[in-house]
């Protein structure tokens, strides 16, 4: 019995460390327009430090990809970072539900020319920089400074 609870608890272990550490998150599409870039991801990391970490890890290799970002006015720059989670959807998918005046809200490239081309429009964190060289990590509600 006791080999059991063993066996359960170190498998639990095993997929928490891999939900949580392993999980690659890969950039699924890069949007910029006049004020902001727009990154959509998939497997995007569920902590603030992941998040952070992840950011401060790939913004080169960003920047070196797509080209963003672009130092806007005097320097600086905003960055949403959205999640892929359900895949692209139809502009006409916003779910509405009735008693609750709660719904979907997308956002939509226009450049992409599928029907499918809108996201569901969960922040998962917002970066920005700033005067003085810092950084701004907007993450759940929270603002971290770096």
């Amino acid at each position: 019995m006791k080999q059991k609870y063993a066996f359960i608890i170190i498998l639990m272990t095993i997929l928490f460390i891999y939900f949580f550490f392993m999980r690659k998150a890969r950039v699924i599409y890069v949007h910029e327009d006049e004020y902001n870039t727009v990154i959509v991801v998939r497997n995007f990391p569920i902590t603030q430090w992941g998040k952070i970490f992840w950011w401060e890890n790939n913004k080169d290799f960003i920047k070196e990809k797509y080209g963003v970002p672009k130092n806007y006015n005097k320097g600086d720059y905003s960055i949403a970072i959205l999640d892929e989670s359900d895949g692209f959807k139809k502009d006409t998918e916003a779910n509405f539900y009735w008693f609750s005046f709660e719904h979907t809200d997308l956002y939509c490239f226009d450049e992409i020319k599928s029907e499918k081309r809108c996201v569901e429009k969960n922040i998962l964190m917002n970066i920005q920089n700033g005067m003085d060289k810092k950084i701004f990590y907007y993450i759940d509600g929270k603002l971290i400074v770096k």
